[in-house]
Parts: C-alpha cells; structure tokens; sequence
C-alpha cells in the first residue's frame, strides 16, 4: 500500500518548483511592464506641467547700491531689454538708468556709460543694437522739438572708430540721430506689444 503522505508531499514539492518556476519568469516581466508604466506616465505628468507654466514677470532689477526696493515693472523691463544685447556687445559693466518704447519694435535705451537704439529683428526672433553712443562722443546737448508723431530728440554724435565702416576712416565721422518719443497713449501700447514678444 502506497503511503498516502509520501503522495502528498511529492506533489506539494512539484507544486512549489512549478510556482518558482513561474515567479522566476513573471516577476521581471511585471517589474519591466512596471517601470514602462511609471516612465510613460512621468513624461506625460511632466509636459502636462509644462503647458501651465509662463512667465508673469520680468526678473527684478536690482540698483547699483543693491538695496531691495518693491518690484518696478517699468525697471525690470528696461534691464531684460539691455540684458539681449549686452553679453554680445561686451557691456556686462553698463547700469540700466532709464528706456522708452518707440514703437514695438523700438527700444531707446539709457545706461550710466551710453545710449542706444535697439530694434527687434523678425527673422532671427531677437533684439539687436541698431545704433550705439558712449556720452563722450555726443557732440553737444540733445535738441527736443515737438513733431506731429510725438516729441522728437535730435543730436549729433561720433561714430566709433572701431565699429563697422568707422573703422576704414581716418577722420571719425559724425552721424545725426532723432529719437521720436510718441505720445502717452501710443507708448503704453507699444509697450505692450514689446513685453508680450519679450517674454
């Protein structure tokens, strides 16, 4: 007579190899079909976020003396502008002192060293410098003069030597320059539609 525990734990023992055997096999798979899971699901989580998220400012302009004030919109703006075109143009060192919109695709700038005229350029989607004047080469004080298209700037100033075709002559050339400043109204607007292509 066959013993009936002998029976029984043989085919427990086969029942727990075949499980082994099974778990051995499944186990990575479901670990691989978990880790795809749980990455597809992260870049989807990560460029949901992604569409929410937008500039709402400028960064803030810090002074010279490095005091803290309360956020200056009209500041910040103007030290973002000079920003695009400073590392290009070697003038990490300018102070952002003042700027007025022209137009939105005009920017006159002011710093503790120079003035200068940025445009924004359409084709490689950034501003550049269309003109620029350290103080010492303005001939004399800038003439202001009403014009049907706002208050028009004019002055006179010298070209620098080592800048485009400057540099060819021997004499340094002069080059008159008019800033026309448009009325209240027309600045806000070109403002506007300055900060939305900024940012």
């Amino acid at each position: 007579r066959v013993n009936m525990n002998i029976i029984s734990s043989g085919i427990n023992a086969e029942y727990g190899v075949g499980k082994g055997l099974v778990g051995v096999v499944a186990r990575p798979l479901g670990g691989l079909t978990d880790m795809v899971s749980y990455t597809i699901d992260g870049i989807h989580h990560h460029t949901l976020a992604d569409d929410g998220v937008f500039v709402l400012r400028y960064p803030r302009f810090i002074q010279p003396d490095k005091i803290l004030r309360p956020f200056n919109y009209k500041q910040s703006e103007g030290k973002f502008y000079l920003n695009q075109v400073a590392r290009s143009n070697d003038w990490l060192g300018d102070e952002y002192y003042y700027h007025q919109c022209l137009s939105s695709k005009s920017i006159f700038i002011l710093t503790d060293q120079r003035c200068m005229l940025l445009s924004f350029d359409d084709v490689m989607n950034h501003w550049k410098v269309e003109w620029s004047h350290v103080y010492l080469d303005i001939e004399k004080i800038p003439e202001v003069l009403d014009s049907g298209q706002g208050t028009a700037i004019t002055f006179s100033a010298y070209m620098d030597p080592n800048r485009g075709a400057s540099k060819f002559f021997k004499n340094r050339r002069k080059k008159t320059r008019v800033i026309v400043v448009p009325s209240r109204e027309e600045t806000k607007v070109a403002s506007a539609h300055g900060s939305a292509r900024a940012i």
